[in-house]
């Protein structure tokens, strides 16, 4: 069977075993992704799913993760760890944004340092320690992302819901891989008018 060596960006490189007629959406489900998840790069260039793999070159995956979808968020909601504490972001500004950064996340720097010390942007901490992070915009989710030792653990689902206290709504858009997570939590769920993404809202909470 040949192998290939597929690079996940910030996660490692490992070689995978595929069928000689594997194509690129195949390499991407046997590293455990969906092409809504992640992009697969050879050369520097993305290609489509169902392009025949080239088992000559090294492939990069970067994973597609958008506002709204986080490093825990994926198939379900996970019980919350009882170690993890969400609240207001303080002076963490620096590890917010390494933990969005981590995660692959587009994520105006500045501007989250400027929304520090607000409802805005919250952290989950484990013994004071920063290991998830959210960012809002008014009742938009911008952001949303765990370190990854602490996914699967219910950061993501502790830090969606300590920002939709308090508020009126929520709202999140977000891709077709998490949508089982954001309805886990109670959002209403529908497209957003831009490709397959999808858009959530949620009324409030107690």
């Amino acid at each position: 069977m040949p192998t290939v060596r597929v690079e996940v960006v910030g996660e490692g490189t490992r070689t995978v075993d595929l069928d000689a007629d594997a194509t690129y959406g195949d390499l991407l489900r046997e590293r455990g992704f969906s092409p809504h998840e992640a992009a697969v790069l050879v050369d520097d260039a993305p290609v489509p799913e169902d392009r025949p793999v080239d088992f000559e070159r090294e492939v990069r995956v970067l994973r597609l993760v958008k506002g709204g979808a986080g490093a825990d968020v994926g198939g379900g909601k996970p019980a919350v760890d009882d170690r993890v504490r969400v609240r207001a972001a303080a002076d963490e500004g620096l590890d917010v944004v390494r933990v969005l950064d981590g995660a692959m996340l587009e994520t105006d720097a500045a501007a989250v340092r400027e929304r520090i010390g607000s409802d805005e942007v919250l952290v989950a901490t484990v013994e004071d320690r920063v290991v998830g992070a959210l960012v809002c915009d008014g009742d938009r989710v911008t952001a949303v992302a765990t370190r990854r030792r602490w996914r699967d653990r219910g950061v993501g689902t502790a830090l969606v819901s300590a920002a939709a206290r308090g508020r009126e709504r929520l709202v999140a858009e977000f891709d077709p891989g998490v949508r089982p997570f954001y309805e886990s939590l109670g959002f209403e769920i529908e497209p957003a008018g831009d490709g397959d993404r999808l858009r959530g809202r949620l009324a409030e909470s107690s």
